[in-house]
C-alpha cells in the first residue's frame, strides 16, 4: 500500500503523516502545553500531549523513571487484570530524552466484559522548552487495525526540533 506522507511542523514538533488525516488542535493550545490529534479515515486516532516537564522530573527524572512508575501504578490498578510491556532503549542528546514503548493491558470493572487495550507511544523529555510529550494511540489487540503500521511509522517519526536559539 502506497500512503503519500506529508511533513507536518507545529511549536517545533515535526512528524511523518499521511495527507488523508486530518488534524484538531485544542484550542486552548499553546507551546508551552496542549493537546492535539489526528485522525484516520478509518477512524483510528493518533494523539499527542505535551505539557511543562517539571510536574512529572520531580517523580521521574528520567523518561524511563516515568514510564516505569506509570506501568507500576497501573499494575496496583484493582480493575488492571494483566498487562504486558515492551519498552526500546532510551535515546538521548543533550536537550532531548526519548522512549518508544508499548504496552497491552486488560481491564475489568465490575459487572462488565474485559476490554484489551494495546498501547504504541513514544515519551520525551524536552530539557530545552520544558516539555514533557507523549504521542501515542490506542488499539483493539484483538482486531486487525490497517491503520496500524501507519500509525507505528508516524510515531516513530515524531521529534522535538527545538535549539537552543528557540525562546519557548
Amino acid at each position: 500500500m502506497l500512503v503519500n506522507l506529508l511533513r507536518f511542523a507545529l511549536y517545533d514538533f515535526e512528524m511523518q503523516v499521511p495527507n488523508d488525516w486530518k488534524l484538531s488542535i485544542d484550542r486552548k493550545s499553546q507551546y508551552g502545553a496542549g493537546i492535539m490529534s489526528f485522525s484516520t479515515p478509518h477512524g483510528s486516532t493518533l494523539d499527542i500531549i505535551w505539557e511543562n516537564l517539571e510536574k512529572h522530573r520531580s517523580k521521574s527524572p528520567t523518561v524511563e523513571d516515568f514510564l516505569n512508575n506509570y506501568i507500576e501504578e497501573m499494575k496496583k490498578n484493582k480493575n488492571v487484570k494483566s498487562i504486558d510491556f515492551t519498552k526500546e532503549s532510551p535515546t538521548r542528546t543533550e536537550e532531548h530524552e526519548s522512549l518508544p514503548h508499548e504496552f497491552t493491558y486488560v481491564y475489568k470493572q465490575p459487572f462488565s466484559k474485559a476490554v484489551s487495550m494495546k498501547i504504541v507511544s513514544k515519551c520525551l523529555y524536552c530539557l530545552h522548552s520544558n516539555r514533557f510529550i507523549i504521542v501515542y494511540s490506542r488499539f483493539d489487540p484483538k482486531k486487525e487495525n490497517p491503520d496500524e503500521p501507519v500509525i507505528r511509522d508516524a510515531i516513530k517519526s515524531f521529534d522535538c526540533h527545538c535549539t537552543k536559539n528557540t525562546k519557548p
